[in-house]
């Protein structure tokens, strides 16, 4: 199904950028709503292809007047803060379930209140919602956060699972694993492992033995589209992973081996928390089962994407210095 009035919220961000661009290039009309003050660099060669909205998605009035515009079939709501600063205390923790929370809420009323409801919402989620729980993470496992984002958004999950019945149109939660690829901010430790190998800087890796279910952002996106398109019943919540989990310690080999780079530049700390090993790691079972779904780009041909992105912004960049 092609065609489809699509609202992709957190649009100037790493996934929601990379959702925008798979839309418009299968002939959907895209409304892309960011914050004010967004930047905008991951959407400006496409900027004509997609309708752009800038405002807080907690402005009801804002939001009110874009979905009478955009009148959408289909929301993708992706935008949130993947990021905690600092130590957890009672105010941030207060603030960040409110900067979650709000605009979240606003657009459950909004879209359940509009003369034309969406056929459906997909909501990005994370496996850190499952924490403590066993793994591999199944759906219906009780889950136990460890970390402020992880609970802000595992409560967003659970209004969502109380409001269903009353919306008028489902909502469907991926939980994300980590996802990496083209876009990604340098301030997560991939893109960071590569920037440091590509100009020869040291890096440390405070907790190497941690091992994390990390997943390529075309799979990502393919799962989303699918979630939307295909509405399967009794998938209000399902996980998108690859199954496997991987230590940061050997994430930082496979990225030195495809940079060709000094092993010596990565070093590593010593396991926190007495050596407590964390792993996040999901099971896929429900996605293949429901949508015919599953991971296909495996970690050692998403890194060497990124090695060849790395190799030609290096020469790019290079080239228009010389120019000047």
């Amino acid at each position: 199904m092609t065609g489809s009035a699509c609202l992709v919220t957190g649009a100037a961000g790493f996934i929601g950028s990379h959702l925008v661009r798979a839309l418009v290039a299968r002939g959907d009309m895209v409304h892309a709503v960011v914050r004010s003050g967004s930047s905008l660099d991951r959407l400006e060669d496409i900027s004509d292809q997609i309708v752009l909205h800038r405002f807080d998605l907690a402005d009801g009035d804002a939001l009110a007047a874009c979905l009478q515009q955009a009148v959408p079939q289909k929301v993708f709501h992706l935008a949130a803060s993947t990021r905690d600063a600092g130590a957890p205390d009672p105010a941030s923790l207060a603030a960040g379930v409110a900067d979650y929370l709000d605009p979240l809420f606003t657009l459950l009323s909004q879209l359940s209140n509009a003369l034309s409801p969406p056929l459906v919402m997909v909501r990005t989620g994370t496996i850190a919602e499952y924490g403590l729980a066993p793994t591999p993470y199944r759906e219906d496992l009780r889950e136990c956060p460890q970390t402020p984002y992880g609970a802000r958004m595992l409560a967003g999950t659970h209004h969502i699972e109380m409001l269903a019945k009353t919306l008028g149109f489902p909502v469907i939660t991926a939980r994300l694993a980590l996802t990496y690829g083209k876009g990604q901010s340098p301030s997560f430790l991939l893109p960071a492992l590569i920037d440091a190998c590509a100009n020869g800087k040291p890096i440390t890796i405070n907790r190497p033995d941690d091992r994390r279910d990390l997943i390529h952002v075309d799979d990502v996106i393919e799962a989303l589209i699918l979630l939307s398109d295909q509405r399967p019943d009794g998938c209000e919540t399902v996980n998108v992973a690859t199954g496997r989990a991987l230590s940061m310690r050997h994430l930082a080999s496979l990225v030195v081996g495809a940079m060709k780079s000094d092993p010596a530049l990565v070093s590593f700390g010593e396991q926190q928390l007495g050596g407590q090993q964390s792993i996040l790691c999901a099971d896929t079972t429900k996605a293949q089962r429901e949508l015919g779904w599953q991971a296909r780009i495996a970690l050692e041909d998403g890194l060497r994407k990124l090695v060849r992105k790395e190799s030609h912004d290096a020469e790019t960049e290079g080239l228009r210095h010389a120019a000047v």
